[in-house]
């Protein structure tokens, strides 16, 4: 809206400055609206997140704790590779039909786990979801070495902590990304958020 002054209508260069003010106060008020709507969403989202994150990682601890993958817990860490021994990963044996069987199994358990936790990261922070399931299908990988006794025991539990450390850095990478976006909306937001994301990444094993 422009206002013409003219002397010769005082009153409409009132009535002009009084709704460029409610215009003003109007898109000030719908701004705030929209910033709170935003915040609220990537609480939400971020709050869903780490549920489907703490959940993985139940539903992998208690995997782990079933006594069909007793022998596979003996060569290497089932919940944690980073509490993979100097024994485990120089362990030059490679899997027996048994340890197999049991690879098999352990890989069904892990695709369950992990489908509920990519599924919402897809629907609350979509790019941690593809890097989420590359990490997994890097995984995978292995375990189809493993199977046709392509490495031994060692190179694989070498492999998959290699494989750990790269999710982690390309989801750090990705949640700069993401809190930068953030910290448009909300400095305070992107401040907790940020700390949100940081220990989500922390709990993924």
């Amino acid at each position: 809206m422009i206002c013409y002054l003219s002397p010769s209508k005082p009153w409409w260069v009132a009535v002009c400055a009084l709704a460029m003010a409610l215009l003003g106060a109007c898109a000030d008020s719908e701004s705030r609206s929209q910033m709170k709507a935003q915040k609220m969403q990537v609480q939400d989202d971020l709050r869903r997140f780490r549920e489907a994150a703490q959940q993985a990682v139940h539903c992998r601890a208690e995997a782990a704790q079933n006594s069909r993958y007793q022998l596979l817990s003996e060569r290497m860490p089932l919940t944690d590779l980073d509490d993979a021994t100097l024994s485990q990963m120089t362990d030059k044996k490679f899997a027996t039909d048994s340890e197999i069987v049991a690879l098999d199994d352990w890989t069904r358990d892990m695709n369950r786990c992990l489908e509920a936790l990519v599924r919402e990261a897809n629907a609350t922070i979509p790019s941690f979801g593809p890097i989420v399931e590359a990490s997994w299908n890097d995984d995978t990988a292995v375990f189809v070495k493993l199977a046709n006794r392509e490495m031994t025991w060692g190179e694989a539990v070498i492999r998959l902590k290699s494989n750990t450390v790269k999710m982690r850095a390309d989801l750090i990478a990705r949640a700069d990304q993401v809190s930068a976006q953030i910290s448009k909306v909300d400095q305070t937001e992107y401040n907790r958020s940020t700390s949100i994301i940081t220990s989500i990444i922390g709990l993924l094993p």
